[in-house]
């Protein structure tokens, strides 16, 4: 029962430590009854681990092709294709269902802008895993005022991973990380805006 009950604070210590930390400057309240923003996401100047994405695309990419012809290619593909489609789909969707308020590619009167400032893709091995993050700076622009800006978000330590732990690939526990950065930012929205 001891040896139970260590694990469980010892479990709960992890998860405080390596809780996401949500700053907030400026003023949300300027989404209260928008129903409709465009959305657009950068990976301006991102850090992947301890590397340039430039370094780590070059890395995995010449890793992959030295294993197997093609193979490094095929992975640079799909990071960008990830990068594109799969990782703003996942932000959209729970910012969306969180808040209520659509996302567009047109332009809208609010304009959201997602960097990714740090990307840690982690790892499942099956016995050994260690959860996705990502680090992402939030802009929300007034685009009939000169694209002025309103507000920004940082959502440090967002993490990524499933709840049955069936994440194995990159993008599943990335996807997840983005995920919950929209839900995240839509907490924040309803808060100031209620």
């Amino acid at each position: 029962m001891k040896k139970l009950s260590l694990l469980a604070i010892g479990l709960c210590a992890c998860l405080f430590a390596s809780a996401q930390k949500v700053i907030v400057k400026g003023d949300l309240k300027c989404l209260k009854g928008v129903d409709a923003v465009s959305v657009n996401f950068t990976y301006d100047n991102m850090q992947v681990g301890k590397m340039t994405e430039a370094d780590y695309i070059t890395k995995k990419t010449t890793e992959g092709n030295e294993k197997e012809a093609g193979r490094g290619d095929k992975w640079r593909e799909a990071w960008e294709s990830d990068k594109q489609n799969v990782y703003p789909a996942k932000f959209r969707e729970l910012f969306t269902k969180h808040s209520e308020i659509i996302c567009k590619d047109e332009k809208q009167k609010y304009d959201i802008q997602v960097n990714t400032d740090f990307f840690e893709p982690g790892f499942n091995v099956g016995v050994m895993r260690q959860d996705a993050y990502i680090n992402v700076t939030i802009r929300i622009l007034d685009t009939e005022n000169s694209n002025k800006e309103v507000a920004t978000v940082q959502i440090l330590k967002s993490l990524g991973y499933t709840a049955m732990g069936y994440d194995f690939s990159v993008a599943d526990r990335v996807g997840e990380a983005y995920a919950r950065a929209g839900k995240v930012l839509a907490g924040k929205v309803k808060k100031a805006c209620k």
